[in-house]
């Protein structure tokens, strides 16, 4: 059987008008997710739970709560925000940039001093936080950094130990420079303790020293429609169940 050219062209004109739908569908069918640092692991592990249950792709920028923030407010193509603190979700709400209604309260965490495995059991946490270097995020925009602040305000010592501390971008790299021995101590979450073999917690913050630590998740101003359902997702029984099996305190728990 003889093809005409002209059969052929109108056949894959058709073909193409009939899969331009369809790509278009599945290419809303993408999210975004801007994600803090400490949530790095468990994050990876929700997204793969979501995808199983959804038609929906998961992406994952992942970042220092205050870089991401102004990311979004620079015109960053996300479609979710999870924050380390309420701070950075108040700022981008003022600035139209989230959906208000959006916003919800996904999960909780404890601010600790960590140590590598080596050091003593008994060393003394005040002295590990003013007699040497240590690391803690920077106080001035990083969620963690802010909550270590304020503890060490609370404790009387942060006048002596902000001349000892090392400031980073976020607390993974707070907790690689401990890891990898560059500093004596490091103020990081109780979750990234779990997942950092080389490293132990010393000391807990007392819960009144500081802010109670809250993840919030929302959806970005104008982003995909989906991205409202992945923010109830994180509520769901099956993700509280992966964030607590990752250390995370449930959402609404308090203190």
């Amino acid at each position: 059987m003889r093809i005409s050219i002209r059969n052929l062209i109108t056949a894959t004109c058709v073909l193409f008008i009939l899969a331009a739908p369809f790509d278009a569908a599945r290419a809303q069918e993408k999210l975004l997710v801007f994600v803090p640092a400490s949530m790095t692991d468990v994050m990876q592990s929700l997204v793969k739970e979501y995808e199983g249950l959804s038609n929906t792709s998961v992406s994952l920028s992942i970042a220092g709560t205050a870089q991401l923030a102004r990311q979004i407010d620079n015109g960053a193509p996300a479609d979710v925000f999870i924050s380390a603190d309420a701070v950075w979700i108040k700022w981008l709400t003022d600035r139209k940039r989230l959906v208000q209604q959006s916003v919800k309260v996904i999960a909780g965490n404890e601010l600790v001093v960590a140590v590598r495995n080596e050091t003593e059991n008994w060393a003394d946490p005040k002295a590990l936080l003013t007699a040497a270097r240590f690391a803690m995020a920077d106080p001035q925009s990083i969620p963690a950094g802010r909550y270590a602040k304020q503890a060490m305000t609370s404790m009387g010592i942060w006048t002596t130990a902000q001349s000892q501390a090392v400031f980073s971008e976020n607390v993974r790299v707070t907790l690689r420079q401990l890891a990898l021995g560059e500093v004596g101590a490091a103020i990081v979450y109780a979750t990234d303790v779990a997942i950092e073999p080389a490293v132990k917690s010393a000391f807990v913050f007392l819960d009144d020293s500081y802010d109670e630590v809250q993840y919030f998740a929302a959806a970005v101003d104008g982003a995909n429609r989906d991205s409202g359902k992945f923010v109830e997702f994180l509520l769901s029984q099956t993700a509280q169940d992966i964030l607590k099996a990752a250390g995370f305190k449930p959402a609404g728990a308090g203190r």
